[in-house]
């Protein structure tokens, strides 16, 4: 069994946070119970017992790729970055509570509304500070954002962050735009993979992922195990 503690996250949520790799399903899960809550992280479906914990939520992520190809005359003028734009700080917050509505940290019932919605400003307040983005671009119509891309750019690869569409406009076709003007911007900079995780749970955004020619290159199911509360 491997374990680490997630500094990042204990951090954030004030709780103790560990991430465990069981090598079998037998394995003995001792040493845990410093921790407050347990992330699991496994190829293969399997349920593991880890002794006075709880546990209270599976997710399988799954993180889609394509090859992308440079694409000619996509330029569209709704499209703008929102680093060099002024923006409702606020409506952008909203569209990210939106986009994580599938998140583990939205429906674990452990975590509280509040956390997560703290957790979404945090993400978009570092996207635009280029802390963990090297860009969020906005698609936009008579000064209202209506939708939102990140994306940053590891070695030969870039992983979208967040994509999030205003609920009354979705499917008409905002979300494609944003994605092509995100693969534009990466094709120039001679990027020509696009990596984007998403949850097998969001059936639509699987759905639209596939239509637009990504495929599933990865899947990861992680599992929450909450200490239990003394009696």
């Amino acid at each position: 069994m491997k374990i680490k503690v997630c500094e990042w996250d204990s951090l954030f949520f004030n709780k103790k946070i560990g991430e465990v790799e069981f090598e079998n399903i037998n394995q003995s899960s001792s040493g845990l119970n410093e921790f407050d809550l347990i992330y699991s992280k496994q190829q293969e479906e399997a349920i593991f017992v880890i002794d006075d914990f709880e546990h209270t939520y599976t997710e399988t992520k799954v993180i889609f790729s394509k090859n992308i190809e440079n694409s000619k005359n996509l330029v569209n003028s709704a499209i703008a970055s929102a680093l060099n734009t002024d923006i409702n700080i606020d409506h952008i917050y909203k569209l990210a509570f939106e986009s994580g509505k599938f998140s583990r940290f939205k429906l674990d019932e452990k975590f509280s509304q509040d956390e997560f919605e703290k957790l979404y400003k945090i993400w978009i307040d570092n996207s635009l500070a280029k802390k963990i983005a090297d860009d969020v671009l906005i698609y936009k119509e008579r000064d209202t954002v209506l939708g939102f891309i990140t994306y940053k750019i590891s070695d030969n690869y870039a992983t979208i962050g967040l994509l999030a569409t205003d609920p009354k406009m979705q499917g008409k076709g905002i979300g494609t735009i944003l994605l092509k003007a995100a693969e534009e911007r990466l094709t120039n900079v001679m990027i020509n993979e696009l990596r984007i995780p998403t949850q097998l749970q969001n059936k639509s955004a699987c759905s639209f992922y596939t239509k637009l020619g990504y495929t599933i290159k990865e899947k990861i199911i992680i599992k929450h195990y909450w200490k239990n509360d003394p009696i």
